[in-house]
């Protein structure tokens, strides 16, 4: 019987329904109808939708024949990926096209045929019998967002069916609407935007918003609290994946072998890179979400994909003035590798080989390729800043770390590499001070400069404050004067380089007012305020100086550590240009810039560069190799690190300001009568004894203080770590990160 007749088998189900012999959805008619299986009437698509308890098919176990067209299809075969979805997507035949105000039921439900089983080409009308259930399994509570399907016995083609039509969506689907339309077709509409793409070389998706711009952090727009709760639960409900109709983790396996739906190299799928669909996809809860999902399998085949991406990478930003400072957090730069360190391990790539070393002494590299990789992004991405001063966060300290008596030994080893790209005695660096802190973290803060138009102006100055001790890295001070051109007031101008304790974790014995409370400010919140309070006292020394702190702050913008910064009389003048970091989809910045009421008459520009955050973690030196069509792109600054840089322009020339005396003896705190070295073709030393140079380094002395070795901004290890997102209403449409990740 061809679909559109009425079977005579449908008024015997219904007399023996109204008898009670068999289920009354059994007898329920539908005029897509085919020939019903043998003791069983077709049950239209909806019924079968229709919940119970939770969001659940009332239907559960049952065993049900039912009529619909294939929508998608993906079967197991062609794959060679592993996990597969197995199955096909069917839909009423003629349904869509519309929102349908008030719709309760779907008119769509995914068929699991198995490994084995027969997959009907899209397109095609089947009649499909099977039992019905939930995936994941149900439970007795029940199993929010998990997917109906019918795992079939048989099924037959049917003749004649209309097809269905998509239903345009120029949003994400409100929880209330997305379990009336699971499965079925959707055609998105309009501009949509890449939020996140963290997993988009793992597990293939996408996560995007519509419109033309990516979520933000809810802290770094609103104030902690209530408001940023409802900020993001704004966000949750704007945010979708792309998914790539695959369920494999594309990193194990012969997996690594598929090129990545989306992902490419020279099409890099950046945050804020904008989406247009080109075909209709369906919606669909996945991995404890509802997603979009093509309507066949992308991973391993991108010419499917159902979308258009567009971008493009920005180059390095120009900024206004005669001198340039930068802040750039180096993704724990360590010239000592895991392969030297005896028992130590590493995450490795598709061929078993270590990349990156885990939970060892060392951070950062593994092998000497992999630190080649790493050093090649970070020289690239200095060296285009044209920048004068950079300060450093994440660079290591050997001494700290117990492998070496060089407190400078990686911090020369990178202004090495940087001379070797840019022309020898285009950079130095700024040597330890004489008397460092007994208790200091692995990695630490740091100068590099270029003597030809800058030079330090006494020595270093570390702050060494309990409220850094054995928690986070202590500030480090340097002023810097201009060695060419006529001087305008003031001189020399101060740098205080810093990198607060990180939202990951909350250190053992640690007071109250640390532990995450929800209000957005993640885990070790009270750290930082009393981090960002003992910054300002000693900053306060250089008030009547330009001076600039910068740096790692691992706060967002309005956050209670930055507004601490605030209050002490420091404005905070970054902000411009895309967010310095992006987390669980949410593009904030952590990084920022203050300066004080000397500083501002001679601030030109303050911007950031858009070269790592948004660009996608595929491209960073630890993930090297593991997927055969993807290279790490050493030969270009981006992804070099997980935060972008921010850049300032100062304007110091012009003017007839003689330059500071010269002294005889340099202090150890940045000084306003100290002459800026003589040399600038090589590292200043401020006092001959502590000459650095890369064949005769010392040890700096060590002053007493309490306390033990801090943790880092990376508490969980190079590439994953703890972080805080905060509980969405709503939150049936929030993409739950399938791994956890580092911050900050």
């Amino acid at each position: 019987m061809k679909c559109g007749t009425r079977s005579l088998a449908v008024f015997g189900a219904l007399a023996l329904s109204a008898m009670g012999l068999v289920p009354a959805a059994w007898a329920a008619d539908t005029s897509q109808s085919g020939e019903a299986s043998p003791g069983l009437v077709d049950t239209p698509i909806p019924d079968i939708q229709a919940v119970g308890e939770g969001d659940d098919s009332a239907m559960v176990g049952a065993t049900v024949t039912t009529v619909g067209v294939v929508t998608a299809a993906y079967p197991a075969a062609e794959s060679g990926l592993g996990a597969t979805l197995d199955g096909y997507t069917i839909q009423t035949p003629g349904s869509g096209g519309a929102w349908e105000p008030g719709r309760t039921r779907s008119d769509g439900l995914f068929v699991y045929a198995g490994k084995k089983g027969d997959i009907p080409a899209p397109g095609t009308c089947v009649r499909v019998t099977g039992t019905v259930g939930e995936f994941p399994a149900t439970s007795a509570k029940g199993n929010p967002q998990s997917l109906t399907q019918l795992a079939a016995t048989s099924v037959s083609v049917v003749e004649g069916c209309q097809a269905p039509t998509p239903i345009p969506a120029t949003r994400v689907p409100t929880p209330d609407e997305a379990e009336a339309h699971e499965s079925m077709l959707l055609a998105p509409q309009g501009t949509w935007t890449i939020t996140d793409n963290y997993q988009t070389n793992q597990y293939g998706t996408l996560t995007l918003t519509p419109g033309e711009s990516p979520l933000r952090s809810a802290t770094d727009v609103v104030a902690p609290g209530q408001a940023a709760r409802d900020y993001e639960a704004a966000n949750a409900a704007r945010a979708i994946a792309l998914d790539d109709g695959t369920n494999t983790n594309l990193q194990k396996g012969t997996a690594t072998e598929a090129a990545y739906a989306y992902l490419a190299n020279g099409s890099p799928a950046r945050v804020g890179y904008h989406v247009a669909f080109t075909k209709p996809v369906v919606f669909e809860p996945r991995h404890g979400s509802f997603v979009f999902q093509p309507t066949s399998m992308v991973a391993g085949h991108p010419d499917r994909s159902p979308a258009t991406i567009t971008g493009e990478r920005p180059s390095a930003p120009t900024v206004g003035g005669d001198t340039r400072v930068a802040t750039f957090n180096v993704l724990n730069y360590f010239s000592d590798l895991g392969v030297d360190e005896a028992g130590c391990t590493g995450y490795p790539d598709r061929t078993g080989a270590f990349v990156t070393a885990k939970k060892c002494k060392v951070r950062g590299a593994f092998s000497r390729e992999a630190f080649a990789n790493q050093e090649a992004k970070i020289v690239s991405a200095i060296n285009a800043l044209g920048a004068d001063v950079v300060a450093l966060e994440e660079i290591e300290n050997p001494v700290a770390v117990g492998v070496g008596t060089d407190r400078d030994a990686s911090l020369a080893r990178l202004v090495e590499a940087l001379n070797k790209d840019a022309g020898a005695g285009t950079w130095a660096y700024v040597p330890s001070p004489g008397a460092v802190p007994v208790a200091e973290d692995v990695i630490r803060v740091a100068f590099i400069y270029k003597p030809a138009t800058v030079a330090p102006v006494g020595s270093s100055l570390i702050h060494d404050d309990p409220a850094f001790t054995g928690l986070a890295r202590q500030p480090l001070a340097q002023e810097f004067a201009r060695v060419t051109g006529e001087r305008s007031t003031p001189a020399s101008f101060v740098v205080i380089a810093n990198h607060f304790k990180s939202k990951g974790s909350v250190p053992e014995g640690a007071p109250a007012g640390n532990v995450d409370n929800g209000d957005g400010q993640g885990n070790a919140n009270a750290i930082r305020v009393a981090q960002a309070g003992a910054l300002a006292s000693f900053a306060a020394q250089f008030a009547d100086k330009l001076t600039l702190l910068v740096g790692d702050f691992n706060s967002y913008s309005q956050e209670d550590p930055i507004k601490a910064l605030e209050a002490a009389g420091w404005e905070r003048v970054s902000g411009a240009g895309e967010s310095s970091y992006v987390y669980a989809g949410r593009s904030g910045s952590l990084d920022h810039v203050f300066a004080n009421a000397a500083a501002k008459p001679l601030l030109a520009d303050v911007t950031s560069w858009a070269v790592n955050a948004q660009e996608s973690i595929a491209f960073e030196y630890s993930r090297a190799g593991m997927n055969a069509h993807l290279a790490v792109e050493a030969d270009n600054p981006y992804r070099s690190s997980d935060h972008n840089p921010e850049l300032i322009g100062l304007t110091l020339l012009g003017g007839d300001t003689p330059a500071p005396t010269p002294s005889a003896d340099p202090s150890a705190a940045p000084s306003p009568s100290v002459e800026p070295s003589a040399d600038p073709s090589a590292s200043p030393a401020p006092a001959p004894s502590r000459a650095a140079t890369a064949s005769s380094r010392k040890t700096p002395t060590r002053a007493a203080t309490a306390g033990g070795l801090a943790r880092t901004g990376a508490d969980a290890g190079p590439a994953i770590g703890i972080g805080i997102l905060l509980a969405a209403a709503g939150g049936g449409l929030i993409l739950l990160s399938r791994r956890l990740r580092r911050r900050g």
